[in-house]
């Protein structure tokens, strides 16, 4: 049985403060930390020029740029090292796009993610130092990667490092980093994506005394694109900076001229106005599934390319996406026979042998959102070594967690919701096992695994209407920290269920005024009402468009009868 939380309301002070604001609407703003007339205005009215902090902000961002256009001027080597998914694609690739303007002779790297692993690596850079390179530009990747950087320096070559992720014990001798996690740094913003850093760099080429491009302004703007799409892809909380640079990017996105993302729009089926959630479960997932179990240079040449050779790649990347969605189906499949219906275990660790590297942090997440527990999942590589990837419920820190049993691996790295590790000897995973489990019956509580649903305010029928729902169209775009509000409607008298779709699987419920509302899957979860039962409904308002009609929807998320 699924948890309701319900976010604790607004009182008569905050009513009486913004009386011309409808009180459901004042509720969400305050859900969301928004409590003066200036953090509400900011919100709901994102403004490119006001709202885009200045990137010479990082106290090195001038030291980067003037290596940068000392190495174009020069005719130096330059290489961009990027990441296998799809924020660091899109990183590597918004750089190549302003570098390649500006004159630069320029190529890129990204790292096998089963043979070389996250990151700088040792054997890349060798290969770099044998073909002259004499700069790299890092992004998303390289903050971690102190002896590699060591490595390129002793071999003649200088890095600047782009990089969104946590600072560690050892900084990088690089030439210049680039970070908004560093301590020393006083950017505004700290949860940029990688792409989001890597484009703050290229503001800062662009707004340089030295840039001689014409077409500053567009060739800025004309990235933002991309820059939605890896951070919306790497589950960045869409707030503040993040929330600007994707409004603007969707409206980039929707008259992209990139040929590659026109071509992979077409294949994966949409149409009409994209949004947070096309990229979230549609665009996302195809950029990313290259690195999976392919390699990702197929998802960069799709980005670069024109023509036919743009909608090649995308069929090609399109077939890549059904293999990984039957593979992760086939896995997963086997792992819940392994699991059972209901485990015992407050931790989930399991092994499966065959499982790409690439498609662990998915079987993971698929199991904690099946059994609301944390998970990780861990497999042997060709190499032999003993990749592990995991994903956390809310209450429990995944990244500490596992610090406590760093002696186990050979690296580890994360945060508090996800984390990766190789586990030094197969010998030792049973005793790491009991020991990661002993550690989540005490951190864990009985309550913490059920499934909770954050309920943002409660309504009464005559507020459910267009007027609310032009309100919230106000709050898009939806993602990570500002997720599209759940609602509950209390005590009404269900008067019919009704069933729906091909497979019988779906119920539409009739509600006490007549309307309709649409529970999809649910033929398990309705066996427990009856016609005329009192119910509480937790629902999602939105759109349904049919035929060229437009009506409102009440899309049910769970429903049980009323106490």
């Amino acid at each position: 049985m699924k948890r309701w939380e319900i976010c604790p309301k607004i009182n008569e002070e905050i009513k009486n403060k913004f009386p011309e604001i409808n009180p459901i609407v004042l509720q969400l703003l305050y859900n969301r930390g928004l409590k003066t007339q200036k953090e509400i205005d900011e919100f709901l009215l994102p403004d490119y020029s006001q709202d885009i902090a200045d990137p010479f902000i990082f106290l090195e961002m001038q030291k980067a740029v003037d290596r940068i256009y000392q190495a174009i001027n020069n005719k130096e080597k330059i290489l961009i090292y990027g990441d296998y998914d799809a924020d660091g694609v899109s990183s590597t690739f918004v750089l190549y796009e302003i570098l390649k303007k500006l004159g630069a002779r320029i190529e890129t790297y990204l790292p096998d993610r089963e043979l070389e692993g996250y990151g700088l690596n040792k054997e890349a850079i060798k290969n770099f130092v044998e073909k002259k390179i004499n700069l790299i530009i890092t992004c998303d990747c390289g903050i971690a990667n102190a002896e590699e950087v060591d490595l390129a320096n002793r071999g003649g070559i200088e890095t600047i490092i782009t990089d969104h992720h946590l600072e560690p014990k050892i900084l990088p001798k690089a030439l210049a980093i680039i970070n908004p996690h560093l301590k020393r740094e006083k950017y505004p913003f700290e949860d940029l994506a990688g792409v989001g850093v890597a484009f703050k760099l290229i503001q800062a080429l662009l707004q340089s005394e030295k840039c001689v491009l014409e077409d500053k302004e567009a060739s800025e703007k004309w990235l933002l694109d991309l820059v939605a799409l890896g951070t919306i892809a790497d589950a960045m909380p869409l707030l503040k900076e993040n929330r600007t640079l994707c409004k603007y990017g969707l409206l980039v996105l929707n008259k992209t001229r990139n040929q590659g993302l026109k071509a992979l729009i077409e294949k994966s089926g949409l149409k009409g106005v994209l949004d947070t959630q096309n990229i979230y479960y549609q665009l996302g997932p195809r950029l990313n599934v290259a690195g999976r179990i392919d390699h990702a240079n197929e998802s960069l040449k799709l980005l670069l390319a024109e023509g036919d050779e743009a909608h090649s790649l995308a069929s090609k990347i399109n077939a890549l996406n059904e293999k990984r969605q039957k593979m992760v189906e086939d896995l997963f499949t086997e792992i819940k026979r392994e699991v059972g219906e209901e485990p015992k275990k407050h931790f989930l660790i399991v092994f499966k042998e065959k499982s790409p590297v690439g498609i662990l942090g998915l079987l993971s997440q698929k199991l904690v959102e099946n059994y609301a527990r944390p998970a990780v999942v861990m497999t042997k590589t060709e190499k032999g070594d003993l990749k592990a990837s995991g994903r956390s419920i809310e209450c429990f820190d995944l990244y500490a967690a596992l610090s406590s049993f760093s002696d186990y691996f050979t690296n580890f790295g994360g945060h508090r919701g996800a984390a990766g590790f190789t586990l030094k000897r197969f010998e030792d995973f049973e005793e790491f096992k009991e020991e990661m489990e002993q550690l989540a019956e005490k951190e864990i509580k009985d309550k913490d695994l059920r499934q909770k649903i954050e309920i943002e305010a409660e309504v009464k029928l005559p507020d459910i209407n267009w007027d609310l729902q032009e309100e919230l169209l106000r709050f898009e775009p939806f993602g990570h920290g500002n997720q599209k509000p759940l609602f509950l409607l209390s005590s009404i008298n269900l008067r019919n269920i009704e069933i729906v779709g091909q497979n019988g699987r779906h119920r539409r419920l009739v509600i006490e005024d007549g309307r309709k509302m649409i529970y999809f899957n649910s033929d398990k979860e309705v066996a427990g009402l009856k016609i005329g039962d009192k119910i509480d409904v937790v629902f999602e308002l939105g759109v349904n468009q049919w035929n060229g009609q437009q009506s409102l929807e009440m899309k049910v998320i769970d429903a049980k009868r009323s106490m």
